[in-house]
This record gives structure tokens, sequence and C-alpha cells, in this order.
């Protein structure tokens, strides 16, 4: 097995199956379930790692790879699990546990992500530099974009039952779509405001959590 491959499995078996006794102890709460969509994230890494390579396998599709067709792999592989939320016939009131839950999920695809891209380099001081502002900017866009497919869940899924599969198509290109934004604004002169676009992105939605939890 190459040494990155390697990586990705060893760092997701020594992440996710100690966290999966954590989450089997806590029991039937929502701690666990957090914990657990945090488990689906690291194997959200793995599986779209592999998805990239298999759809970017040629040089057109490499062009075109963190600007359109990574974005919108990731994205789904990210808010995959967030659906369970809908899978009843009559679901109770939606409430910002999908939020963090969906966040929880992007936190755990970044910090696979992370770790792989800081196997593949040199592993020299500024590399630990570089991974402390990847986790700032990179790693939070990844929590938040899926933060953000849970808001638009829990704000819009239970008004627009009717067109439930046309919403979900939608907030996941709206995801995509912020995603390639931030990829295609770091390669440009623009990289500023796809740098604050997360922290912005993160304050809006501990912005809107408190707004929910103040009107329940």
């Amino acid at each position: 097995m190459d040494d990155l491959p390697f990586q990705f499995l060893s760092s997701f078996i020594a992440i996710t199956i100690p966290l999966i006794f954590v989450g089997f102890m806590l029991g039937k709460s929502d701690a666990r379930r957090i914990i657990l969509y945090f488990c689906w994230g690291t194997f959200a890494g793995i599986l779209a790692y592999n998805l990239n390579n298999y759809f970017g396998s040629t040089w057109e599709q490499a062009e075109r790879m963190t600007t359109s067709i990574a974005p919108m792999i990731e994205e789904i592989c990210k808010g995959l699990p967030v659906l369970l939320f809908l899978t009843r016939k009559k679901p109770p009131q939606i409430t910002t546990l999908i939020v963090i839950c969906a966040m929880a999920s992007g936190i755990g695809f970044s910090v696979q992500e992370s770790m792989y891209y800081f196997a593949a380099s040199p592993r020299e001081i500024g590399d630990i530099a570089t991974l402390v502002i990847r986790t700032l900017t990179t790693a939070l866009m990844h929590g938040m974009t899926t933060a953000a497919f849970g808001i638009g869940l829990m704000v819009l899924a239970q008004k627009q039952r009717h067109t439930l599969i046309p919403l979900i198509f939608g907030l996941l290109a709206f995801c995509a779509s912020t995603h390639a934004l931030f990829n295609l604004l770091l390669q440009t002169r623009f990289a500023v405001i796809g740098v604050t676009m997360p922290i912005a992105m993160f304050f809006a939605g501990w912005v809107f959590l408190q707004s929910i939890k103040q009107n329940e």
C-alpha cells in the first residue's frame, strides 16, 4: 500500500475506533450522536479521497478538480448522514442538533484532509505553521459548509417537505459552490477574502444558533 493511502487508513482507525467506544458509553444522548457524526467525517475523508482520484484520473479532469469536481464530491460525502434527521415519516421538530452534527461531520473530514496534506509535506518547522493556518481556514470551511447544509434542512425541510428532494440538491449545490468559491479565491489576488470566508461563516452560524436558542 502506498504511503499516503496508508496514512488515511491508519488515521481513520486510530481516531475512529476509540471514539466509537466513547460513543457507546454515552448511551442514547446528543453527545453520542455528535461523536458518531465526527467519526463519519473521518470516513468521508477516505471516501472522498478515493472518489476524487477516480474522477480526476485524466489530465482534463484534474484541471477542474479543485473548482468543480472535488467540492461536489466532498460536500455530498460529508452531508449524507445529515439526511438521517429526515428519515421519519412524521419527524419531530428538527433542533439545532442537526447543525452541530453536520459541523462535526465536516470537522472530522477536515482532520483527515489536514493530516493527509501534512503527511505529504517535507514535515519541516514551516509546515507546522501551514497546518495551523489550514486548520483556521480550510478545515473550518469544511465544517461550516456542512453546517450550512444542516441549517438549510433545519429551516426549510419542515416547511417545504413537498419539495424535499429538490431542496436537498439545491442545498448541496449551494454548499459545493461556496466550497468551490473558497478554493478559487485562494488562487487569486483576492485570497484574503477566501481566508476570511470560513471565519465569517463560523461567527454567522454561531449568531444564528444563539438566536434560535433564545427563541426556544
